[in-house]
């Protein structure tokens, strides 16, 4: 007997050896979703944490979208507002104030407290501004700027970059649920094949494990198992549903692309240099008695309206801009939400249309018209509008084309600049006078760039609208002056 025994505990030393072997080996595993799931989840932290623990701090956050403070804070920074008396503000302080519909950033270049007012310039400007600002207007003190941050509060400002934030957080999550669900497997199945054990002392074995459960204590654990599977049911749906969404999206800019590439191939053809070259000078006597000669106005495209109109009479027109993704046709609807999630063919498209205000009358025969475009995250539609903040951008590209059944015309830039989409802005003129001159000369002085053009007191505009990120229900801007092509 005592041999038996002998060999007994032999063959029982020996298969728990085993066992804790191969239980060392599958700790791996389980380790690594671990670690994986702290590192996705602290990655989150770290990309969301500097856009949203200063809020509860007190601070005021916004993106710099002019270059009027550079190079002390460069375009496209994300700078700290913190509330402060304007008593305390001292002359060299930064601020940011309101002005209109726009939140202002400029350096104090003087403090009158008598009559409770800044004086303000921008560094980069050659003098200070026009207007001092009231202690009213005041909205804190700018205390930290961190450059390139400005493109990533952008970035996760819009629902489908929140999206990609929610997805690797329960990408995270998951990680970490795969590692406790592992982990409990494993000790179910060492606790089932050392059960059969009778004699083995389990605090000897492993120390580390407490002593099998009762009969409650199992249907408790059985209980927890099922409540971590449906949990990690759960947590699967919601990432499959997040990433399907985000493949779908990224099918649908693929898809939006090539119907617009395909639009340009078919209804536009690009007009040759030696064409443009060879256009005749024309003659003008425009505020002057004395004629002059000037170089004609030719439009870089063609545009093939009577097979566009048969494709879709809501056809307006078709915007372009050479060396940009400004290439597209321009609709116009009774309402405006037709066109919003709407191409061009009427098939449902997240970029939807560049479209005219529904309230502008047709043929662009209001002093003013109103066209919207997406900011679509590929850069598509008018997502390039923002690009005009950048002084340097427009001296690159001052003009934009706008190609009509009726005509031809070059757009003249004027102004761009950022505003909410309640703004005076979103004013429509149906004819020239005092009123659109004013509103004209509101455009020019929020302007981020210097235009080499004069607003005409009887010429036609329109106003290029998309969303912005900067604020909530920001949007940016260009006024442009319609000049007839020959």
């Amino acid at each position: 007997m005592k041999t038996i025994e002998t060999k007994s505990n032999n063959m029982t030393t020996a298969t728990t050896s085993g066992r804790k072997s191969r239980t060392g080996g599958g700790s791996f595993l389980p380790a690594l979703c671990n670690v994986l799931g702290i590192l996705v989840l602290l990655a989150v932290i770290a990309v969301s944490l500097p856009l949203s623990l200063p809020r509860y701090l007190g601070y005021e956050i916004y993106e710099v979208v002019s270059g009027s403070m550079e190079p002390a804070i460069p375009v496209g920074s994300v700078i700290y507002v913190a509330p402060v008396a304007p008593e305390d503000v001292a002359e060299g302080d930064v601020i940011a104030f309101q002005s209109g519909e726009d939140v202002i950033t400029h350096r104090v270049t003087e403090n009158r407290f008598v009559v409770g007012e800044f004086v303000t310039k921008g560094d980069a400007n050659a003098a200070e501004d026009f207007e001092t600002v009231p202690y009213s207007a005041l909205i804190g003190r700018v205390e930290r700027h961190f450059p390139f941050l400005g493109q990533m509060l952008s970035l996760f400002a819009a629902p489908v970059a929140k999206l990609y934030l929610l997805v690797f957080a329960l990408c995270g999550v998951m990680f970490q649920v795969l590692a406790a669900q592992i982990r409990s497997r494993q000790r179910e199945k060492l606790r089932a094949a050392l059960s059969e054990f009778d004699d083995l002392d389990l605090d000897e074995v492993l120390p580390s494990m407490e002593s099998i459960s009762s009969d409650g204590d199992d249907r408790r654990a059985r209980r927890s198992r099922r409540i971590r599977g449906v949990l990690m049911v759960l947590l699967l749906v919601v990432f499959l549903f997040s990433a399907g969404t985000v493949v779908v999206v990224r099918h649908q800019y693929r898809v939006n692309e090539a119907l617009y590439d395909e639009a340009s191939a078919r209804f536009t053809s690009p007009v040759p240099e030696a064409a443009v070259a060879d256009a005749a000078p024309r003659t003008s006597t425009a505020h002057s008695a004395v004629k002059e000669e000037r170089e004609p106005i030719v439009a870089p495209i063609t545009v093939d309206f009577d097979a566009l109109l048969a494709e879709n009479p809501d056809v307006m027109g078709w915007i372009y801009c050479e060396g940009t993704a400004i290439d597209y046709p321009v609709m116009q609807a009774e309402d405006n939400d037709y066109y919003l999630h709407r191409s061009f063919d009427g098939v449902y498209s997240t970029a939807g249309s560049i479209f005219v205000e529904a309230e502008n009358r047709p043929g662009f025969a209001d002093a003013n018209t109103i066209v919207y475009g997406h900011h679509m995250r590929d850069g598509s539609m008018f997502a390039g509008l923002e690009n005009w903040a950048d002084p340097g951008y427009y001296e690159e590209h001052p003009v934009l084309w706008l190609l009509t059944p009726e005509g031809d015309y070059r757009i003249d830039l004027i102004a761009g600049y950022t505003t909410s989409a309640a703004s005076d802005t979103y004013t429509i003129f149906d004819e020239p006078g005092p009123e659109l001159t004013a509103y004209l000369e509101a455009a020019l002085e929020q302007s981020d760039f210097l235009s080499s053009v004069t607003p005409s007191e009887d010429g036609r505009y329109v106003v290029l609208s998309t969303c912005a990120y900067v604020f909530d229900n920001a949007r940016y801007v260009l006024h442009g002056l319609l000049t007839p092509a020959d």
